[in-house]
């Protein structure tokens, strides 16, 4: 029988692709990881890797292992899962991953709750976006993530994660109260011509601008650059530009700002998590805290 802590390596080798990255993650020796790959090898009896470059890359051999592989990880944390299930208290440690935006709004609240309701249950909140999350998630270094989806992007998740939907966050215009009534009658194309505020080039949220404006017919003239939506709500109220962002994302002092909804813009915001854990006592009860925190969010949308 293969020793199952190898498999693990060369399943995280299969994601990460050298050594040194390998044993960072675990907190072993670059010589150690090297050293269980060899070990590995000759119990199957076939070559599971070779060299392109810097990095390493699987033979058939090897990718055939690591598709097993993350079967009995799924497996395994099933059985725990069951287990646990089997307990009646709520307890242990739980690792929530949440987007800025939405630790206020969504993450603190939900939070609180289990920290009230479970005295054995202690809850760590980590900051990090969906491209980050979403793997960390997949790695089991958290539990669970909140995550959202532009509308006008398609995603899938890597196998054996899902994804419950919370509630739709619309995108909106920002502008100075003057461009507003045009805004409302004519929607983007009424600041075709204006200064744009904008993340830098590959964020979503640029993505997101620069999608609402070609489909209203134009491109954007970004002028002004902030990865900060808080920071973009002040340039706007300053006169420095017009910006689209997320509703949930717009401060209370700058709700004035809004000039209108853009069409066919919004983000799905959802919790991720591995199918194999829902059974866990304290993964069940973050998702129902998190559902809970997100009812006046979904009744706002």
């Amino acid at each position: 029988m293969y020793d199952i802590r190898r498999l693990i390596l060369l399943h995280d080798l299969a994601e990460l692709t050298t050594m040194t990255a390998v044993s960072e993650r675990h907190g072993i020796t670059t010589s150690a990881v090297s050293q269980q790959m060899r070990l590995l090898e000759d119990e199957v009896g076939a070559v599971l890797t070779r060299r392109e470059g810097r990095v390493l890359r699987l033979t058939h051999a090897g990718r055939v292992l690591v598709d097993h592989t993350a079967r009995i990880i799924a497996a395994l944390e099933e059985a725990e899962s069951a287990v646990a299930a089997t307990g009646e208290s709520v307890s242990g440690v739980l690792t929530l991953a949440t987007f800025n935006t939405a630790l206020s709004r969504l993450a603190i609240p939900a939070a609180t709750r289990l920290n009230r309701e479970y005295e054995g249950l202690r809850v760590r909140l980590v900051d990090a976006v969906p491209v980050d999350s979403v793997p960390a998630v997949r790695q089991q270094e958290v539990d669970l993530a909140i995550t959202y989806t532009y509308s006008f992007r398609t995603g899938e998740l890597p196998v054996g994660l899902g994804t419950e939907f919370l509630f739709t966050d619309p995108l909106v215009l920002l502008a100075p109260e003057s461009m507003h009534e045009r805004a409302r009658k004519y929607g983007l194309e009424a600041v075709a011509d204006a200064d744009w505020i904008a993340a830098k080039d590959g964020a979503p949220s640029i993505a997101s601008i620069m999608f609402s404006c070609r489909q209203s017919g134009f491109t954007p003239r970004i002028e002004h650059r902030s990865g900060n939506f808080g920071s973009m709500a002040e340039m706007v109220d300053h006169g420095f530009g017009v910006t689209v962002v997320p509703e949930m994302s717009v401060p209370e002092s700058a709700k004035h700002l809004v000039a209108c909804p853009v069409v066919n813009g919004a983000r799905e915001i959802g919790v991720t998590y591995r199918k194999a854990s829902l059974e866990r006592p304290a993964v069940a009860a973050a998702i129902r805290a998190l559902r809970m925190a997100a009812v006046p969010l979904r009744l706002a949308s």
